[in-house]
């Protein structure tokens, strides 16, 4: 019999308990659901009396049961159905509660028409000592007695003139009609005496103790004032004409006020409206009120006799009705929710323990002796007993003891490649012969170690692998395992980090004891950078899981008792948070730098991997290493497969060249999105754009070459001007620079030349020219006269190391003035040159973007003709027409335009977009 079916026959009875055991928690908690369900829920002894109250339960059923402490536990039963007797109690507490409320909202009314009154009062005072109205024995009426009600006077009388504080409109009237009579000499200061009264008598027509509500007459008065804001300046005749309009003017809202409306005078003021509004109210609230007291009457005859329980009290109906109104109407509100509720509650069992002492409800519920439910109490504590159960079997298996399976999450994670199973070599990577060099000297220590050792040299410890990702470096791991033909352990820096502290110590301890058993071999350890980062980072001086992972690294590298014969390799992309000790000798004694490839590099590289795709003869290696600058040996294998994807699309019998640059393409700048409409303004901007960019680039001495001009988006740019590098860039001239600079411009310049606007396309041309004249300055000492100082700001990125990351300006506020002003120079000289170069070549670039509007792409031969204006456009359709017919897809979408922002971001470095 297999041993491991044994094991597993034996675990097996251990996983079916604790399905069980979860089993028999889901039903303990259904059955208490199911049991509340029938139970309804009666908490407080309040609620217990208008039970009572509403004869919501059966009586025979009331139960009352004394406990500890002095307290009660009441219990009953609901009706099935409300009786006749409940529906007319509750009848008549309903209308009690509403004859309550409408006798408050009566009485809240009646203040509030009280204080109104008084304060129209003022503005009919007002009013009569503006208009000059003399009140005779009857008084003058603003309120006539039509809205007088049985209980309350709501007349407004004024029954005398109030004192006289000013000139009245009727006064200066007259006194303006009697002006001829005065001497000539004195009419001058006559009139202006009148123009003031006549301004007095304005503003407090405005007044907010008047209270004018009507806009119209708002308006004329604020008009009459700005009509005489002049006076001063007018003649004496066009004086007295303005005072004379005015005084008509005045004249027709004084009368329009006193004009009688539904029995009221001055019904335009804010204060009349409002206190016809309250009157109206206050009557509609007094016929409510009488039709309330007699339901009210008509309800108390069917509970004359009836005792109520309220609030621990007894009391009669009368009793009741004489209760505080709003002590009553939160007392109701409890009731009607009880009646509401009792739809849910029909024929169901209510308990209310731990209740205080009641003498009122005790008198109704019967008492009787406590009697104990263990099923109850079994039903409320199995599901906890289960539940620790079910934690028992779950841990039992890994807490059998402190010797076997009892720390097995302390294990070391490390997987193990025997000796043979490597079959990565040298010859599988290419590119980094220099870095190849380094690990040769491993190679052979672990195939013949007492070469070394005969000499009393020593081997290096550890290697460290830096470089961006995709460079390489777990391939070189697996070729230096596969040409030493030794044991392999891989594992990542995160399988060390756990929660609990000492686990990530343990697995260490554990792989390097593996690993001395399968000496000599190699461990690699990627991305390094997730233990090995500087201690004492990080909130509360660090992470101690991780600390002490880190340490017992650091001795089992190279500590006390050193392991022989174990070599370790590790790998990261961020060498700069490693902690110092281990980077020193005896440790990571070596650091192999390995760099994205050059040209050389990337030849060799897609040889390699060339090897396991099928490509037809005409395919040009060495023109896609060119294309591909920047590229890792990670990209270069995805786009030889993305080629390989595209022309088995195609249902070809070989990858072709066009499938292998449609791949660059795709890979380097994004996928062709053909599926969104570009309107023709948006297209014949970026066509403009893009033409811009490439007739600067073609002018500039020190540009790359052209690959191709397009306005097609690909990922998320718009359109791309694509170069071709002839050379591999590791440094770069001044003369270089300020070319770049001004193909940057070439966009913008050429929007603003031809289509006399700008857009936003242009938006990552200014932020990468202004970095790289920044760089210029502060960087490579490239302004003459900032000069070669470095001006960089300093900046220490703390969070890496879980401090806190700062910057420090190392030049002052002047020295930034002067940054400022050459990084704008630059720019500006740039843009001027963008903008010679584009007016010297006007018809050039007429024709490109017309050419891109038509066929969407151009390539280098394409842009040569249109430059030495040799473009002929119908040799263009047929030879679009051979490339559309050699790339036809089985699906291939109905070609179109395309719409995307203008100041999208495209993903790659060598178009003038970015």
């Amino acid at each position: 019999m297999n041993p491991d079916k044994k094991d597993e026959s034996k675990k097996s009875p251990s996983n079916s308990i604790i399905f069980i055991i979860m089993g028999l928690i889901v039903a303990m908690i259904l059955i208490q659901n199911f049991l509340q369900m029938k139970v309804a829920r009666v908490s407080f002894s309040y609620q217990l009396e208008y039970l009572v109250d509403l004869d919501l339960m059966v009586p025979q059923e009331a139960r009352k049961t004394a406990t500890a402490n002095n307290l009660v536990t009441f219990s009953g039963i609901f009706r099935d159905e409300e009786t006749q007797e409940g529906k007319n109690r509750f009848k008549y507490l309903s209308t009690l509660d509403s004859y309550h409320e409408q006798t408050m909202e009566k009485n809240r009314l009646n203040g509030e028409l009280s204080d109104l009154k008084q304060k129209v009062l003022e503005a009919g005072d007002l009013y009569v000592k503006i208009a000059g109205i003399e009140v005779g024995p009857t008084g003058w009426k603003i309120v006539e007695d039509f809205y007088d009600s049985p209980d309350r006077e709501n007349r407004i009388v004024i029954t005398a003139n109030p004192p006289k504080t000013f000139s009245s409109l009727k006064e200066v009237q007259e006194q303006f009609n009697g002006l001829s009579l005065v001497p000539q000499a004195e009419q001058k200061e006559k009139l202006n005496s009148l123009f003031s009264s006549l301004e007095y008598l304005i503003k407090n027509l405005r007044s907010p103790t008047l209270g004018i509500g009507s806009e119209q007459m708002k308006g004329d008065l604020r008009k009459l004032e700005f009509d005489l804001a002049g006076f001063a300046m007018l003649s004496f005749e066009e004086q007295s004409q303005k005072v004379a309009t005015s005084l008509k003017s005045v004249q027709k809202i004084v009368d329009d006020l006193a004009t009688v409306q539904n029995h009221m005078r001055l019904t335009q003021l804010r204060s009349i409206r409002r206190y016809k509004e309250l009157v109206d109210q206050y009557s509609a609230i007094a016929v409510k009120i009488e039709d309330t007291s007699l339901a009210l009457d008509k309800a108390r005859d069917s509970v004359a006799d009836v005792i109520w329980y309220y609030n621990n009290n007894e009391l009669t109906t009368r009793a009741l009705e004489k209760q505080e109104s709003e002590v009553f109407h939160q007392w109701f509100l409890g009731a009607q929710e009880e009646w509401k509720n009792f739809d849910q509650n029909r024929g169901a069992f209510f308990k209310a323990p731990d209740q205080p002492s009641n003498k009122v409800l005790e008198r109704v519920f019967r008492s009787e002796e406590p009697s104990p439910n263990y099923f109850s109490y079994l039903i409320s504590i199995a599901p906890v007993f289960l539940i620790l159960l079910l934690l028992y079997f779950a841990f039992s298996r890994q807490m059998k003891g402190m010797g076997g399976a009892a720390m097995d999450f302390g294990k070391s994670p490390a997987r193990l490649f025997p000796k043979g199973t490597t079959k990565v070599t040298f010859k599988d990577v290419a590119g980094i012969d220099e870095s190849l060099e380094e690990l040769q000297e491993v190679v052979e220590f672990l195939k013949n170690p007492q070469k070394f050792t005969a000499l009393g040299g020593r081997i290096p410890k550890g290697l460290l692998c830096i470089g961006p990702p995709g460079s390489g470096k777990t391939l070189v791991a697996k070729a230096v395992a596969g040409e030493a033909d030794c044991p392999f352990f891989s594992i990542s820096g995160s399988d060390f980090v756990e929660m609990f502290v000492g686990v990530g110590a343990s697995r260490i301890r554990k792989m390097f004891e593996e690993a001395k058993r399968n000496a000599p071999c190699i461990i690699f350890i990627d991305e390094i950078d997730a233990v090995g980062r500087h201690r004492g980072g990080g909130i509360g001086g660090g992470h101690d899981e991780r600390e002490q992972t880190l340490n017992q690294l650091l001795v089992e590298m190279d500590g006390f008792d050193t392991q022989e014969g174990v070599i370790i390799i590790a790998a990261t992309n961020r060498p700069d948070v490693l902690d110092k000790a281990l980077l020193r000798p005896g440790r990571f004694d070596r650091q192999v730098f390995i760099p994205l490839p050059d040209i050389k590099g990337r030849f060799a590289i897609l040889k390699v991997h060339a090897k396991k795709i099928k490509l037809d003869e005409g395919v040009d290696l060495m023109a896609v290493a060119r294309g591909t600058p920047g590229c890792s040996g990670a990209d270069l294998e995805n786009l030889l497969n993305e080629a390989a994807l595209l022309a088995a699309r195609k249902e070809r019998t070989a990858v072709t060249e066009q499938d292998v640059f449609e791949a660059r393409d795709k890979v380097l700048y994004g996928k062709e999105r053909r599926s969104l409409e570009l309107d023709l303004q948006e297209k014949k901007t970026t066509a403009y754009h893009e033409s811009g960019h490439t007739i600067v680039s073609l002018f500039s001495k020190h540009a790359d070459p052209i690959d191709k001009v397009t306005i097609i988006p690909r990922g998320f740019s718009l359109g791309a001007t694509m170069f071709l590098p002839t050379k591999n860039r590791v440094s770069y001239w001044k003369s270089e620079l300020l070319d770049q600079l001004s193909i940057m411009m070439g966009g913008r310049a050429s929007e603003e030349i031809f289509l006399g606007d700008v857009s936003s396309g242009a938006k990552q041309d200014i932020e990468r020219a202004t970095q790289l004249a920044r760089s210029m300055v502060c960087e490579w000492g490239m302004s003459e006269i900032v000069g070669t100082v470095t001006y960089d700001e300093r900046q220490d990125n703390g969070q890496f190391l879980g401090l806190t990351s700062w910057k420090e300006k190392l030049y002052s506020e002047k020295t930034s003035q002067t940054i400022d002003a050459e990084v704008r120079r630059f720019i500006d000289e740039a843009y001027s040159r963008a903008v010679t170069i584009i007016k010297e070549n006007k018809e050039s670039i007429e024709t490109m973007a017309k050419a891109l509007m038509e066929f969407e792409t151009l390539d280098l031969e394409d842009v040569q003709k249109i430059v030495k204006h040799e473009w002929n456009e119908e040799e263009k359709k047929a030879k679009f027409s051979r490339y559309a017919a050699m790339n036809k897809k089985t699906e291939f979408p109905k070609e179109g335009t395309v719409s995307a922002s203008l100041d999208a971001k495209p993903p790659i470095a060598s178009s003038a977009e970015t």
